[in-house]
């Protein structure tokens, strides 16, 4: 069984937390800098030790595998630091604030010879993974493009971490990593992109953004937005047909439409828990298994995305303040 220890006790963790039941792993240890909140959450979701502090937790040798569920602002920090410590490691998206932070993370992974992977769920949903084998079988033909939004309105938390450049804020690296990476799932790396940003007046970063991916027989219209509400769906357009992921970053249904738009296959997942026991029970395996890296979210899959956000914030003159 893996032992999983937890750096920041936020609302994220909260929800791995829940999902741990349903797989074959142990809650065994919470850490954050307010022992009162580990303390809390030891208690509500039963781990076994709770600490006031990342270096005590990651020094208890019985501690596997960490999921480190910080501000993408302190995931490159807080991955070396457990990488000195020689643990295995589950991070929260987006994996670093750029690629060259990925890289050194995944080098230094590789030269301690333990497992580290984004926390890309989203790639190991059942609805997602089928859609995918579907869409590589022909059923709605060759896809020529890709409609996908994620956007809601986040004004009411002007306070929190994804508004503040220092933590990695705004909307590409919280949600704009989700339209990316299941673009480039679908239809690879593209061979140009272009894009336009709305940057906050206060302080700079960007609120919303629409993307623009270039292939040689297809494109993706991707658009994201922490200031209003998009409809939050991955569209596919083939030449046979249409596909429509609903809600697709937390997928559970999918439409596919032949040429008339006259319904021909629904596919219905429901989660058990809630989305997230899929790829925790990926990393399990993964660590079982002796592997250092994902099959399904790979190193090279997450460097890939780092580079192309890289150049869409170069693109908009967007740099954070502690890269």
């Amino acid at each position: 069984m893996i032992r999983f220890g937890v750096i920041g006790a936020g609302k994220i963790a909260q929800t791995f937390s829940t999902a741990m039941p349903h797989t074959h792993g142990i809650l065994y240890a919470i850490a954050s800098r307010n022992l009162d909140k580990a303390l809390s959450y030891q208690e509500q979701y039963g781990y076994e030790k709770a600490y006031g502090s990342y270096e005590a937790m990651l020094s208890d040798p019985l501690v596997d595998c960490v999921y480190i569920a910080t501000p993408h602002g302190l995931h490159y920090e807080h991955m070396m630091l457990a990488l000195d410590y020689g643990k295995h490691i589950l991070c929260e998206k987006s994996f670093t604030l750029n690629a060259r932070q990925a890289k050194d993370v995944f080098d230094k992974a590789k030269s301690k010879h333990v497992f580290v992977m984004e926390a890309m769920w989203t790639k190991y949903l059942p609805v997602i993974q089928a859609t995918k084998r579907l869409i590589d079988q022909g059923l709605i033909g060759n896809l020529l493009k890709m409609d996908v939004s994620f956007g809601f309105d986040a004004e009411h938390r002007r306070g929190s971490r994804l508004f503040d450049p220092a933590m990695g804020g705004g909307a590409l690296l919280d949600i704009g990593v989700y339209v990316m990476t299941i673009a480039t799932y679908f239809l690879g790396i593209p061979q140009s992109m272009d894009s336009t940003v709305m940057l906050d007046a206060s302080n700079g970063f960007d609120l919303s953004e629409d993307i623009h991916l270039h292939y040689p027989k297809a494109h993706a219209h991707l658009r994201c937005s922490l200031s209003e509400k998009l409809d939050n769906i991955c569209t596919l357009t083939g030449t046979q047909g249409t596909m429509e992921i609903i809600d697709f970053w937390r997928a559970e249904h999918a439409f596919i439409y032949d040429l008339n738009h006259q319904l021909i296959q629904e596919i219905h997942i429901p989660h058990p828990i809630n989305g997230f026991e899929y790829q925790i029970q990926g990393v399990i395996d993964a660590i079982t298994n002796h592997q250092t890296e994902s099959t399904i979210v790979t190193h090279q899959a997450t460097l890939e995305i780092m580079k192309l956000m890289d150049q869409l914030r170069a693109s908009w003159g967007l740099k954070f303040p502690n890269e």
